[in-house]
């Protein structure tokens, strides 16, 4: 569990005291079909209830969320009025109290006082619908995406300088849990405190399509959920906003957005110049909401080729797509340095890695060599800059420093295919390694885990 501010505090419920409430982020909470927590007829009275409503932007859904644990609308704190099932949620004098504390787990809010959840009544989304504190559950009528805090200055890494990344140049991850058929794409939920990732299966139908699921590790349970179901995604990218997961959806041969409080799609690119991509597979964005992916063809499947053979590098912005590169055969990982002047692709099948200076519209530069590493796949880099590169043959993420010089390496499983930072400190690596399946869904991936010294980048 966490706070409701984006930063972790190092209280526990129990023993929560009144704090100054600085304001960590303000906003709308989301909740079932999209729909706004809202004050009823914007009323200020002590004892106004709360209720669902379409999103409106009026100031009876602006919700700040502080890091004292309460949350405030109107100069009023969101209250409990009881700790049993089916208490009335309301607001209230701000004072302090634990009915007035809420932690965010998991995508739910908890009530510190009654260890029960926001809850919307009788599972509806309907305007006017009540809320109220329920025995938590994972339905989606307690799950809230809550208004993000805008990152410091320098973004959502610590003030630098940093020392070395690795503990030592030679590391091994530890499993946390196999068993699923092919992991990829992780990414970190700050919100929720949870892993985000893709399981894809054998593929399916005339086509020969992979399905696949967007799965959520809770790292304070050791719980795997499916979040996304039939998302046909390969790999995943948190929004600067936090409120979306940018997904390569192979199964549509596009990349999507995925509303992480609706689960809503919706496509960002489909083709290039009014042809089909082949199947895209890796995504990261920049500050200014640009999209960078790659477009190899490994997911293609038996559908036909209308890239001419051709395997890019494309970013998408405002909805128009733009080719960088479709030199490299094969591209896989991709990612973004700390500060966005740089942009970083792994070639799959030619035995390098590639950098690309990023102008301040998004566009790139000319491409130059970064590393020479065969059998490429995703990667992610940290806030000092360094780059983590995953070789999918032999199970290991290899450590550049910006300028290249290799730092190290961290082995994890027999074929590593991505990578990502996460936890409460940004410290823990995450990696999808495994068997992969010969038929009959019968792969054995898993999600290892190793503790570094340098916090992650989150996009």
């Amino acid at each position: 569990m966490r706070r409701l501010a984006l930063v972790a505090a190092a209280v526990t419920l129990a023993g929560l005291t009144a704090a100054p409430a600085s304001a960590a982020a303000t906003g709308t909470i989301t909740g079932l079909g999209g729909k706004c927590v809202d004050v009823v007829d914007g009323g200020t009275a002590n004892g106004t209830r709360v209720q669902l409503w379409t999103c409106n932007g009026g100031a009876a859904q602006q919700w700040s969320a502080r890091d004292d644990g309460s949350v405030s609308a109107l100069g009023k704190c969101l209250d409990a009025a009881g700790t049993a099932n089916g208490a009335v949620v309301r607001i209230s004098d701000c004072a302090g109290t634990t009915a007035q504390r809420w932690t965010a787990d998991a995508g739910r809010l908890v009530n510190a006082a009654a260890q029960k959840c926001l809850d919307a009544t009788g599972v509806s989304s309907a305007d006017g619908t009540k809320l109220q504190l329920w025995a938590c559950s994972t339905g989606a009528n307690q799950q809230w995406a809550l208004p993000t805090a805008p990152p410091p200055s320098g973004g959502p890494c610590p003030q630098g300088p940093f020392g070395s990344p690795l503990p030592s140049p030679t590391l091994a991850a530890t499993k946390i849990k196999d068993g699923f058929t092919f992991l990829e794409g992780p990414t970190w939920d700050a919100a929720t405190q949870t892993l985000l990732l893709s399981n894809m299966r054998d593929g399916t139908g005339a086509e020969n399509v992979q399905p696949s699921e967007i799965l959520r590790y809770t790292l304070s349970t050791g719980a795997f959920t499916t979040f996304i179901a039939n998302s046909g995604s390969n790999g995943l990218a948190i929004s600067r906003d936090g409120r979306s997961i940018v997904a390569a959806t192979h199964d549509q041969r596009t990349v999507s957005s995925y509303d992480l409080a609706t689960k809503q799609r919706t496509t960002l690119a489909s083709s290039y110049q009014g042809k089909r991509f082949n199947s895209p597979n890796d995504v990261t964005i920049g500050a200014n909401g640009t999209v960078y992916f790659t477009d190899p063809d490994f997911q293609r499947a038996d559908r036909p080729d209308q890239m001419g053979g051709k395997t890019g590098v494309f970013r998408v912005s405002g909805g128009v797509v733009t080719l960088i590169d479709d030199t490299i055969r094969e591209p896989n990982g991709i990612e973004l340095s700390p500060d966005g002047k740089t942009l970083y692709v792994g070639g799959n099948a030619t035995g390098k890695v590639y950098r690309y200076p990023v102008n301040a519209d998004g566009s790139t530069g000319a491409r130059a060599d970064f590393a020479s590493l065969g059998g490429t796949d995703g990667g992610t880099v940290d806030c000092a800059g360094n780059v983590y590169q995953i070789t999918y043959g032999d199970g290991k993420v290899h450590v550049f420093s910006p300028a290249g010089v290799a730092l190290g390496t961290i082995s994890a499983g027999r074929n590593a295919t991505n990578a990502a930072f996460g936890g409460p400190d940004g410290k823990t690596l995450f990696i999808t390694s495994g068997i992969p399946s010969t038929g009959g869904d019968n792969g054995n991936f898993g999600l290892y885990s190793i503790r570094l010294n340098v916090p992650g980048w989150p996009y």
